[in-house]
């Protein structure tokens, strides 16, 4: 036996030697060294002596890494072996923390007695292909589906393609890869045609599908002034003789909004409203526009149902939004107006006026086609067009119909820049043609008068005192983050109005405004906000000065103060004052004083 061992320790280098020089010759040696017949041994150690049989020279290597380098030509092969083997211990802490199952017998379902006890004990502990289930079972008492026997086979021909394996291995699987291989090509089949289902759900991924979402605004609201405001901005109005006693009012607006989306980046709007809150300057209580509130609508017809907005928006290209609107469009609608918090007209700012700049953001027409493109994360480039009456198709007295007939007619272009998260400007230019008596400023001038003011009469908001009017808009906006506490906004506006019907005639309208915000202020989702400017009024007259305005004698001030409470995310109650100085220009008017309280539901 002594000398077997011996003859045996002479054979191992031998074969060693073989299999590194040819790795096919390494198997085909590894598999009949299993078989040697002992004669063929001792033939091969015939002759040699104790000292050839020693350690020494059977291992003539030194200790190194283990690794295995491509031989050159010339180059002896040696192995050398690494004393840097991780622990037995080490393996085994490495598989428990990675919780895998690296043997039959930690499958606590899996007992000698079930079928997959001899093919797991092969697979898992030879290849690791098949583990179980993360909670350390792999259900084998259960029969399978010969689906599912393939998936598995699946698994394993992964594992063993990138493993050594013996021939008899291979002769397995390759029976195995033709018992099973009908339902291995439909099981390839049914994942490409899921790939394709999942590339075209990716691709389409959007249903057809309407949102309703509605607000109703309740608003109540007292007006304190001893007498209608003089409606003249020469100072040489009178009185209308209105002496009625103001009362308290209590009104409402109510909206349904109909959001339907047929790629999940577009949105047709159809908005139904109705609303019963007077407009001050119209009901006589406060004698001008200046006092109107953000959220007013009146219909004169008495509480009816009208479509109010019908607006399509979508996106043709990347950064670029494009909206038409053929009912109640407007600027303000489409493009940024740098003042986040207080454009809202239902949760707002109280006033008409200080939601944006009211003579570069308000459309002179109800249909509108706007387009918004991002050019980068920086700059925002903003235009619109607006028309009235553009769905007349035949011609309307003056009003020759169509998008392009003779109406009033307006075009709009912005610029908007971000510096920062908390710092954004904004530059805008409007043009608006206005037909005769049409108010200029959007209803936030003084009200429309006859007689007694500019071309011989007119006033603020019609200076040219009802002749067709064309004005030329520039705006600049602020919107600034100061501190946590303390948002700020703010504009400045000038127009330049014209009548083509008088020569050398130019008027000159400035407004301007600064809001103070206070986000979260005493509770979170809280707000307080401090409003102070001037409406639009008239610094230069040009030409028509003979008529008895003083340039720079327009000193209107309108300011605001309201305070918004978050009941719930869908309820806001919002109290405030509205107080003008001075309305209309005229310096004999007493201060305007509007306590309000409006209260918004959103749902």
């Amino acid at each position: 036996m002594l000398n077997f061992l011996k003859k045996s320790l002479l054979l191992k280098p031998a074969l060693l030697g073989l299999m590194i020089l040819s790795p096919s010759a390494a198997v085909a040696a590894a598999t009949q060294s299993e078989t040697i017949h002992q004669d063929a041994v001792e033939n091969l150690t015939a002759g040699l002596t104790e000292q050839d049989l020693s350690v020494e020279n059977l291992f003539p290597m030194t200790v190194a890494d283990a690794s295995i380098t491509e031989p050159s030509a010339t180059e002896p092969v040696a192995i050398e072996p690494n004393l840097n083997v991780t622990s037995v211990d080490e393996l085994s802490a490495n598989a428990d923390s990675l919780g895998q199952v690296t043997s039959v017998s930690q499958l606590s379902d899996v007992q000698p007695t079930d079928w997959a006890f001899q093919a797991l004990q092969s697979l898992v502990e030879r290849y690791g292909c098949i583990a179980g289930y993360p909670n350390g079972t792999f259900r084998g008492n259960r029969s399978a589906t010969r689906y599912e026997m393939a998936a598995a086979l699946n698994a394993c021909l992964d594992q063993i393609s990138d493993r050594f394996a013996s021939k008899a291995d291979l002769d397995a699987v390759k029976a195995l890869q033709d018992e099973f291989a009908a339902e291995l090509a439909t099981l390839r089949g049914r994942v490409d045609g899921l790939e394709a289902r999942v590339d075209t759900v990716e691709a389409q991924q959007f249903s057809t599908t309407t949102k309703l979402n509605g607000e109703v605004v309740f608003g109540s609201a007292f007006v304190f002034d001893e007498d209608e405001a003089l409606d003249s901005v020469l100072g040489v109005g009178t009185d209308d003789g209105n002496t009625g006693e103001d009362r308290l009012f209590l009104g409402y607006r109510a909206r349904l909004n109909f959001d339907t989306s047929f790629s999940g980046s577009d949105r047709l709007r159809i908005r139904l409203e109705a609303a019963d809150i007077p407009e001050l300057d119209e009901d006589g209580s406060a004698g001008t526009s200046l006092a109107r509130f953000g959220f007013d609508e009146n219909d004169p017809e008495g509480n009816l149902v009208i479509l109010d907005e019908l607006n399509y928006r979508f996106k043709p290209l990347e950064g670029l939004t494009l909206k038409i609107a053929l009912q109640g469009g407007d600027y303000k609608d489409d493009v940024e107006t740098f003042n986040p918090y207080l454009k809202s007209s239902g949760s707002g700012a109280l006033s008409r006026f200080f939601r944006f700049n009211p003579v570069t953001h308000r459309a002179p027409g109800d249909t509108t086609v706007s387009a918004v493109y991002e050019l980068n994360d920086a700059i925002e480039l903003s235009f619109a067009a607006a028309a009235d009456d553009a769905e007349l198709a035949t011609a309307d007295g003056d009003n020759n119909g169509g998008l392009f007939g003779g109406g009033q007619f307006g075009v709009f272009g912005q610029i908007g820049v971000t510096l920062s998260e908390k710092l954004r400007f904004g530059a805008q230019y409007a043009r608006s043609e206005f037909r005769g008596g049409a108010d200029i400023t959007n209803d936030t001038g003084d009200a429309p008068t006859t007689g007694g003011g500019l071309g011989p009469g007119g006033d603020t908001s019609d200076p040219f005192d009802g002749l067709d009017t064309t004005t030329d808009n520039f705006g600049f906006n602020v919107d600034a983050e100061i501190a946590k506490f303390l948002h700020f906004s703010g504009w400045a506006g000038v127009t330049l109005a014209r009548s083509p019907e008088l020569e050398d005639s130019q008027v000159t309208l400035l407004n301007w405004a600064a809001n103070f915000i206070f986000p979260d202020l005493f509770a979170e989702g809280n707000r307080g906000s401090i409003s102070v400017g001037q409406q639009p009024f008239i610094i230069d007259t040009g030409n028509l000065n003979g008529t008895g305005i003083t340039d720079g004698a327009q000193d209107n001030i309108t300011a605001e103060a309201q305070y918004q409470f978050k009941v719930n995310d869908n309820i806001k109650i919002s109290p405030g004052v509205i107080v003008i100085f001075q309305a209309n220009n005229t310096d004999s008017n007493d201060p305007i004083f509007v306590p309000v309280i409006r209260t918004t539901f959103k749902f």
